[in-house]
Order: C-alpha cells, then sequence, then structure tokens
C-alpha cells in the first residue's frame, strides 16, 4: 500500500512539475476543482522544435500552417522585406514570447523568424489553443492581453521611429534589453544583445554605422560597458535621460 501511495505521489509530483515547466501555464488559469493536486485537463499537444543559430522558424510567404510559437530557450528575431530590397525588423523576442500571432487565420506568414542563437521551441496547433480557451473564460482574457500587449508594442516602436532621435533609440533600445533580462534590475544588471548591429540599425531604422557612434558615445563617458553578445550600464541614469531626450554629442 505504502509502496502504491509512493508512485501516485511521484506521479501527481511530476504532473505538477511538467505543467509548470510548460510554456502554456500562463494561459491555464482556471481552479481546478476544489481538492485537486494535478490539472484536470490535459495539456496540450506540443511538438519541441530545435533551432542552431541563423536556422530559420519560418520564412516570409511561406505557407502559415496554423501554429503558434512559445520560446523556451533562445533569441529569435521576426522581420520582414522593406520596400527598398532591405530587411525590417519587427521585434527581437526572447524566453517565453509567442510567435506566429501576425499570420492567424491567414494563408501566407507575413513575417520570417529566425533563430539568433541556439533556441528551444514549442509549437502548438491553435485549433487546439481555441479549444482551451472556449473551456476555459480566464485563460481567453490572458490570451486577449497577450494579443494587445503585442499590439502595444508595436505602435510604440513605430512611435519612436516617426520622434527620437538617434541616440535615444539606441539608448532605449539598450534600456529595453535590460529590462526584459532583470525586470526592476540594479544598475550594473547585464543583458544579452545576440544581434549583430546591423540587426539593430534595421529595428531602430538607422545605419549601422550611426548605431556604433551611438555605442561608442555612450562607451566614452563610461555609462555604457560591452563585452561578448554582453552590455551593463553603469551610468543607466545618465542612459536614461538621454533615453527621455537630453542631448548627446556623439563626436565629442
Amino acid at each position: 500500500m505504502a509502496h502504491r501511495l509512493r508512485l501516485v505521489t511521484d506521479s501527481v509530483t511530476d504532473a505538477i512539475r511538467r505543467c509548470q515547466d510548460c510554456p502554456l501555464n500562463t494561459l491555464c488559469l482556471d481552479e481546478a476543482p476544489s481538492g485537486a493536486v494535478a490539472p484536470q485537463q490535459p495539456c496540450l499537444e506540443q511538438r519541441c522544435l530545435h533551432l542552431n543559430g541563423g536556422d530559420h522558424l519560418f520564412r516570409v510567404s511561406d505557407e502559415a500552417d496554423q501554429h503558434l510559437h512559445i520560446i523556451r530557450s533562445g533569441d529569435i528575431k521576426l522581420y520582414q522585406h522593406g520596400r527598398d530590397g532591405g530587411q525590417h525588423i519587427i521585434e527581437f523576442l526572447g524566453p517565453g514570447a509567442w510567435i506566429g500571432l501576425e499570420s492567424l487565420n491567414e494563408d501566407q506568414r507575413h513575417a520570417g523568424a529566425v533563430a539568433l542563437t541556439e533556441c528551444e521551441i514549442a509549437s502548438i496547433p491553435y485549433t487546439m489553443l481555441s479549444s482551451l480557451l472556449d473551456r476555459q473564460p480566464r485563460s481567453a482574457e490572458a490570451f486577449g492581453q497577450l494579443l494587445s500587449g503585442t499590439i502595444a508594442r508595436h505602435q510604440q516602436h513605430a512611435a519612436m521611429l516617426r520622434s527620437t532621435s538617434a541616440v535615444q533609440r539606441v539608448a532605449q533600445f539598450l534600456l529595453h534589453r535590460l529590462e526584459q533580462a532583470q525586470g526592476v534590475a540594479h544598475h550594473m544588471a547585464k543583458a544579452t544583445l545576440p544581434m549583430s548591429r546591423q540587426d539593430i540599425a534595421d529595428y531602430l531604422g538607422l545605419t549601422s554605422s550611426t548605431v556604433s557612434r551611438c555605442l561608442s558615445a555612450l562607451r566614452r563617458r563610461g555609462w555604457l560597458s560591452m563585452g561578448q553578445r554582453a552590455f551593463m550600464l553603469p551610468g543607466r541614469a545618465d542612459v536614461e535621460m538621454v533615453a527621455a531626450g537630453a542631448p548627446l554629442a556623439l563626436d565629442d
């Protein structure tokens, strides 16, 4: 009897651990029946995809397979082709981010997604996600907030490109990367920069030489410290002032 009880307990513990590790657990919000110790609904069917740096998850104009993807580890860039034939980067995405929302119920992908680093991706059919949202109202509300947040980020990015200087854009980008990495961070916290200078330039609507000049100006003042694909902001308060619009000469 004790052996059987131990097996049941281990099974429940494993189920809870799988649920906690699942990238979809932020949507499984509805309460289980009173006294339940494990999810009452089976987990959504997932494929686990492995990408090396430079591999595409999907390309612009690929047939949309009606799957959504969640980054478990690694970094992805989401891009479109510009009118001049260049690349327009929509967003840099890290662990926990959803990919594919822009092509739901469409025949073709409107954007491409390529790995910047080694990545692990969970992939689920949208029909199965829809079933979860239908039976769990709080999950549907959380998914709606996810969509709203995505739209808000894209609107903020568009506004930044219209109304800020080059050095403001670079400062805001560095602060955003730091906030993504650390939340409310200590001023010496470290964040990664897995993308190239050209990628940063394509995201900020600048040239790579302008991005380099902005970074150099921050480094000369001791406000920015850069290492191998990572950085720190020892002068975070000063960088925040630049991001807010304080002037900064690039060539002094």
